[in-house]
């Protein structure tokens, strides 16, 4: 079954392209690449700056053993995207994720697990190290439809103050495999914490010292634009499909709408990916 994608870790980075599918059920690498679009890495109240992208990553998981209800779980990704019309947010990224996971009943199980994750940016104000840790709850039925619920707590220091942030988010998913090789998938989450955002149109001061309740402001030259940190809400809407063509071939797309709600004004970005990979591990039935 698959558990999820580290959606939550992906605030990290410009735009989510750090993904991996975790299986309980097997271990071995993984590669694949995909191209997709962000329609506002700056995340801008006003006049967002957007671009395509190419990435492509590779990947280690040892998922849960079937035979045992407890077990230990170790990932490592690294990553890489670039981005033709906006080449400074071009980055290199790794994740560390050890973790333990618990089989409540058949079909049913819990997990822990505690992330390591450093980033570096073209732009390298926007480089950073990201610790923290989630938990997920997942139900896999029958019938071929399933659940899974989320929280995730994130805490990034950027080289550049204001695109570090601490977050909490929480997330649900429902899914149906079809076959055994084609699911469908959409989900929702909800986030809180800090986060960037930009202008081009000076925004009026909040409190006396700027947006938000850090204050101040920092010209970034990557958007062109001021750019400044308070606490916001967000909410992001996905679906998503993919199709196992083989053992180990695989296919994914995926579209995420997010908004960011701040005192200051709001945010709002469109995401979407078209992806394949490969599975060099074999799964264990």
């Amino acid at each position: 079954m698959i558990l999820r994608h580290w959606k939550a870790l992906l605030a990290v980075f410009a735009v989510p392209t750090l993904f991996w599918t975790v299986s309980p059920a097997r271990a071995g690498w993984e590669t694949g690449a995909k191209g997709g679009f962000d329609t506002n890495l700056s995340r801008s109240i006003d006049d967002g700056e957007g671009s395509g992208y190419l990435s492509a990553y590779g990947s280690y998981w040892k998922g849960h053993a079937a035979e045992t209800r407890l077990d230990w779980t170790m990932g490592f990704t690294v990553q890489g995207a670039v981005y033709p019309s906006l080449s400074e947010v071009d980055y290199a990224a790794a994740l560390l994720s050890p973790g333990v996971a618990y089989i409540v009943r058949p079909g049913w199980t819990v997990a822990l697990t505690p992330f390591l994750l450093g980033k570096a940016v073209r732009d390298s104000e926007q480089s950073a190290w990201a610790f923290g840790g989630r938990v997920d709850f997942s139900q896999k039925f029958v019938s071929g439809i399933y659940l899974g619920e989320y929280y995730v707590y994130t805490d990034s220091r950027a080289k550049e103050d204001v695109y570090s942030y601490k977050e909490n988010t929480l997330g649900l998913y429902l899914g149906m495999r079809w076959t055994p090789k084609i699911f469908t998938e959409a989900g929702y989450e909800f986030s809180r914490g800090d986060s960037f955002f930009s202008t081009k149109v000076p925004a009026p001061p909040v409190g006396g010292g700027g947006p938000g309740p850090g204050g101040g402001r920092h010209y970034s030259s990557t958007y062109a634009a001021e750019v400044y940190k308070e606490t916001v809400d967000g909410h992001a809407f996905s679906v998503s499909a993919g199709v196992d063509w083989t053992q180990s071939w695989f296919s994914t797309v995926n579209y995420t709408y997010r908004t960011w709600n701040g005192e200051s004004g709001s945010a709002n970005d469109s995401s979407g990916y078209a992806g394949i990979g490969y599975r060099f591990g074999i799964p264990h039935r």
